[in-house]
């Protein structure tokens, strides 16, 4: 399995028992963590680096609801191209942040307030490479159209579909709403906009999201029930 095709948000790594080292300077801080020293590398092929407090798995089985920020965009100082307007990067955020409560929106409350049993899913998309299309040009913000069906396909707006998308950085922590205490971080570089054999696009952006969402949803499930309950959520 790739990268990718495989990667999985904040319990992913539950299970696992890697031997982790400090951040590398291959994966840059934006800025978005308070606190990169947190991080290992991770072994697995669908992760790069992860943080796991002692007592998430308890916050996670308690919680009723959770809080969804607008994500973030960092852009990479070297991008190609760097001319996204105020709209354009709303339309984006918004249909990623909605692809994390579309698998929330049973069983669990969408918060905007801290409260008891609530916790904060913070996400940022860092390090972000554009490249313009070859001979096509940008002719400015069209209304987002955003759908999101049982397949997690969402449709963006305009700015999509003339300018690329080759790399970013997937930036996620969990947090509890009430103490600011950090239960969780992940970090998933994505595509690479030195080689065009692996750039991402935002349709893979758009499966990688999906597919997290669930899996992450799938984790609080599991966090409140018995081992023999549970269901697999790989």
């Amino acid at each position: 399995m790739t990268k990718n095709n495989c990667v999985s948000l904040l319990l992913m790594c539950s299970a696992l028992s890697l031997n982790g080292v400090a951040f590398a300077a291959d994966a840059p801080e934006s800025g978005f963590f308070d606190d990169y020293s947190l991080l290992q590398a991770s072994e697995a092929d669908w992760i790069d680096y992860f943080y796991f407090s002692d007592n998430f798995q308890q916050k996670m089985a308690s919680a009723e609801a959770i809080i969804l920020p607008q994500p973030e965009i960092f852009m990479a100082e070297d991008s190609a191209y760097k001319g996204m307007q105020p709209d354009d990067m709303l339309a984006i955020t918004e249909s990623m942040r909605q692809l994390v409560a579309y698998a929330f929106d049973d069983g669990y409350q969408i918060m905007s307030t801290p409260g008891p049993n609530t916790l904060v899913v913070r996400m940022a998309f860092s390090n972000f490479y554009l490249k313009k299309k070859p001979r096509k040009r940008v002719i400015g913000y069209i209304p987002i159209s955003f759908v999101v069906t049982s397949a997690k396909r969402a449709l963006l707006n305009e700015f999509t579909e003339n300018i690329l998308l080759t790399e970013l950085a997937w930036e996620a922590e969990l947090l509890d709403s009430e103490t600011g205490e950090i239960l969780a971080q992940v970090y998933l570089k994505i595509g690479e906009h030195s080689d065009k054999d692996t750039f991402t696009s935002w349709d893979e952006l758009v499966t990688v999201m999906g597919d997290a969402s669930d899996r992450l949803r799938c984790r609080f499930d599991n966090a409140a029930l018995d081992a023999s309950a549970r269901r697999e959520c790989l």
